[in-house]
């Protein structure tokens, strides 16, 4: 007997996978955007429950749709969340939402790093605005910890800052904090964090 007939009554008994017509979907936020609405459906297959894999998100489930509401207030760069979701046959099936963040600050590192008894050298932060962003202009700058020194300046008011930063010594290693703050009310653009140390 040929294989493929042998695993023939194996094959029906399992259940069919039901069809989404789509199990991923891009979803691009504007800036400040504050909720995003995301729909998955079937091809026909009714969906019988969905549990969403973060708070942030509520489903609402009619017949073969499954609607997502999504609280996007947190949400400070590109994020991926997930639903499963069963259907009447059975199969569960992953949902995914890939929320796209608009870049709102750029900034040329995130962190930056000295290396333990190196030269005390300055390194430059670069900060660019970009067109359309919700923040018009960095208001301030501030250290936490006194182990470095640094000089904010304005390039281009609205547009380009940097903020040459120093250690005052590399002889041991420390983490301190450079927090920005811009001139947005939206919690999510007010500050950002540059984490500065001396490593070993």
């Amino acid at each position: 007997m040929p294989a493929m007939l042998r695993y023939l009554p194996l094959l029906l008994a399992l259940p069919a996978m039901a069809a989404f017509k789509n199990t991923t979907q891009v979803v691009p936020l504007k800036p400040g955007q504050q909720s995003a609405t995301v729909i998955f459906e079937t091809q026909g297959e009714g969906i019988e429950e969905a549990e969403p894999h973060c708070d942030c998100t509520r489903v609402r489930i009619n017949g073969s749709r499954l609607t997502a509401t999504v609280d996007t207030r947190t949400f400070d760069r590109d994020v991926e969340k997930t639903i499963t979701a069963e259907t009447e046959d059975g199969s569960e099936v992953t949902l995914r939402m890939q929320f796209k963040v608009p870049q709102t600050m750029q900034l040329s590192a995130r962190s930056l790093v000295w290396k333990r008894g190196s030269a005390p050298a300055p390194q430059v932060l670069r900060i660019i605005l970009p067109p359309g962003s919700p923040i018009t202009h960095i208001a301030g700058a501030a250290l936490s910890g006194e182990a470095f020194d640094y000089i904010p300046k304005v390039v281009k008011h609205g547009r380009e800052y940097t903020v040459t930063i120093t250690p005052r010594s590399t002889a041991k290693a420390v983490l301190n904090r450079l927090v920005l703050t811009t001139d947005s009310p939206d919690p999510r653009y007010h500050r950002q964090i540059i984490y500065l140390q001396v490593k070993k």
